[in-house]
């Protein structure tokens, strides 16, 4: 079975042709998502008929589209998005599928695909029960039982476990509350985390004229003080959002993404001894890195597209 992924992404729009749980073509393009979906369409149309090949798209049978934010499964439309593709929340986007391409489609959010994606052609199969921390720009959060996604009447259940509040002390976030994991440790919320240390003023980060997790891993690797508490409290979050998803959602594995597990030694600092802090009546619990955080989104689309009835 040939299928078509879209992952509409905030930074690129990434495009595959995938036949049996393997990606035959693929490709990306800009996505200007602050401009909205609607200027997108057409470039996206021209790289789907770019990466199904010669053919066309006779030999394809479903179209899967990712979005980043919650969506309505069933009326397959974005319910939830927020600085990104916002424009989307009107369009019917099964109606451009079947007009562009002919092809029916099946929509779901990023974060629940990623997890679809490793659960079935990944690093957690095997497993039926799993969570997953997608670690980037912000926090991501997915859950699935019995190898299907955790559903709830507003789509949003296991979906906002980044923002299950951890310090209500804690700075304000996007959400409306303050002190949730999303807003402790992220990527937009580093420069303020950094910024706020009273060593900053001496720290090599302060000549740096951006500031990323790859800036940050520069620094920590050099022994940087203001670097190092960086990276502390950010672990400590990450941790505790682990744990979090454990205790609330009782999974067999946590599945570890994004691009800052590309942090050297990352994966380790948030794995080794976790199980200590896990409660007994929880069992044993796999922490495990995405085997192909790059392109998650886009098996699990693949996934959704041969089994839409999950």
């Amino acid at each position: 079975m040939k299928t078509i992924g879209i992952d509409f992404g905030g930074t690129a729009i990434k495009l595959a042709a995938m036949e049996d749980g393997r990606i035959l073509n693929q490709t990306s393009i800009p996505a200007y998502a602050q401009n909205g979906l609607a200027a997108r369409l057409k470039d996206t149309k021209q790289a789907v008929f770019k990466v199904a090949g010669g053919q066309g798209l006779k030999s394809f049978s479903c179209v899967g589209i990712s979005m980043p934010g919650i969506v309505d499964p069933i009326r397959k439309r974005p319910v939830g998005l927020i600085g990104k593709f916002e424009d989307s929340l009107g369009m019917n986007l099964e109606g451009w599928c079947r007009e562009a391409f002919g092809l029916p489609m099946v929509m779901e959010m990023d974060s629940k695909l990623a997890l679809l994606g490793e659960l079935h052609y990944g690093c957690a199969r095997g497993f039926q029960d799993a969570a997953m921390l997608i670690l980037g720009t912000g926090v991501g959060t997915a859950v699935a039982y019995e190898g299907k996604i955790l559903k709830s009447r507003h789509y949003t259940a296991g979906a906002l476990a980044s923002h299950i509040i951890i310090d209500v002390n804690g700075p304000g976030c996007i959400c409306n509350n303050q002190g949730c994991l999303e807003a402790m440790a992220s990527g937009w919320a580093l420069k303020r985390l950094v910024k706020q240390d009273p060593g900053y003023g001496e720290s090599g980060l302060s000549g740096e004229a951006g500031l990323d997790f790859r800036v940050l891993q520069k620094w920590y690797q050099k022994q940087d003080a203001v670097a190092v508490r960086a990276v502390r409290h950010c672990v400590k979050s990450w941790r505790t959002g682990i744990l979090n998803l454990i205790h609330a959602y009782d999974p067999e594995v946590v599945v570890l993404s994004g691009g800052i597990m590309n942090f050297e030694g990352l994966y380790e600092m948030l794995s080794e001894g976790i199980q200590e802090h896990i409660w007994d009546c929880c069992g044993n619990v796999e922490i495990r890195k995405a085997k192909d955080p790059e392109n998650s989104v886009l098996y699990g689309l693949h996934y959704l597209c041969r089994h839409p009835d999950i």
